[in-house]
Order: structure tokens, then sequence, then C-alpha cells
């Protein structure tokens, strides 16, 4: 008798379109006419970081010094968890005249040891966003005499357009597992 197995991998594939922004803006101005003194006017970007450490820490992309701390965390537990099997195993064979027989029940739990699921390749963490405001700070010249102020300023603000385009990302099966098993006599 003769068995052959065989078997085909599945295949998945991934179509990514990327997404655009498109940003167009025209400054805000301002038109100061002025006798005397000086206006001031000072601005700060916006800034937007985007952290995507926790999703990437799953998938085990860390810094040293986490994964460092995470694996001798994951030591401690397990040396904990050995001392406490071989703990209760002692005092199984301590009460072997109790009856039953330990010896053979501790190898057949240990013959086939359970499995444990990390959680594929998918991260769960979203990624974190800080997002600091823009700011634009005026300072006016002194007032010398409140009846004459000495300027005059028009403010013109400026136009923001913005286009934005989501990205897209598709996941379908290339290739479907398969397995063959012939059995010929």
């Amino acid at each position: 008798m003769r068995v052959e197995i065989s078997t085909k991998q599945g295949l998945i594939g991934i179509k990514t379109t990327p997404g655009k922004l498109n940003i167009e803006q025209t400054p805000a101005r301002l038109l100061v006419r002025q006798e005397i003194g000086r206006i001031s006017i000072k601005t700060e970007k916006p800034k937007l970081e985007i952290s995507q450490y926790e999703g990437m820490a799953q998938m085990g992309y860390r810094k040293l010094s986490d994964a460092t701390a995470e694996l001798a965390r994951i030591g401690k537990q397990k040396a904990l968890q050995y001392i406490a099997a071989k703990a209760e195993e002692g005092k199984r064979l301590q009460a072997i005249e109790k009856g039953g027989n330990p010896i053979r029940e501790i190898a057949v739990e240990k013959a086939w040891r359970k499995k444990e699921s990390n959680g594929g390749f998918t991260p769960y963490a979203r990624p974190s966003f800080n997002a600091k405001p823009a700011k634009i700070i005026i300072t006016p010249p002194e007032i010398k005499n409140p009846a004459h102020i000495g300027y005059e300023a028009e403010f013109i603000p400026g136009r923001i357009n913005i286009n934005y385009r989501r990205g897209q990302v598709n996941i379908y099966m290339r290739q479907y597992p398969e397995v063959k098993i012939d059995i010929t006599l």
C-alpha cells in the first residue's frame, strides 16, 4: 500500500491604492498703512505627530529596551510556571501510597503539550495621534495717544482648498490551500 500526500499553500494577494492629499493655500495678508510704529506678527506652524509604535510592537518590531523587558517578564513567568508544575508533580509523587499511577499520568500529560497562539501578524493597537495647532501672535505698536492710533490695518484672510482621496487596501485569495491524499494498493 502506498500513500501520497501533496499540499498546495494558500496565497493571498494585496492590492493597495495610496491616499492623496492636495492642499492649495492662499496666504493671509495684513495690509498696514502707518505713520509711526510697527506691528509684529509671529506664527508657529501646526504639527501632527503619528506614532505606530504600539501596533509595530505587537508584531515584534520594538525598541531593544522594551523587547528585553518583555522577554525578561516572559522568562520569569515561564520559570515560575515550571517551578509550580514541578512542585505539583512532587506532591503527586509524594502521595503515591494513596493509589493511582501518578508516574504514568504525568508521562501522559507531558506527551501531548498544549500549543499557544500569539495572535498572528495583524496588530490590534491603533496609531496614536498628537496634534499641535498653529498659532498666530499679532503684537500691535504701543499706543501713546489713544485719540490717534497712527496706522490703519486691513486683514485679508487666506483661503485653503483641501482635496483628499483616501487610500484603499484590497485583500483577496490568489490561491486557496489544498491537500490531496492518494492511496494506491
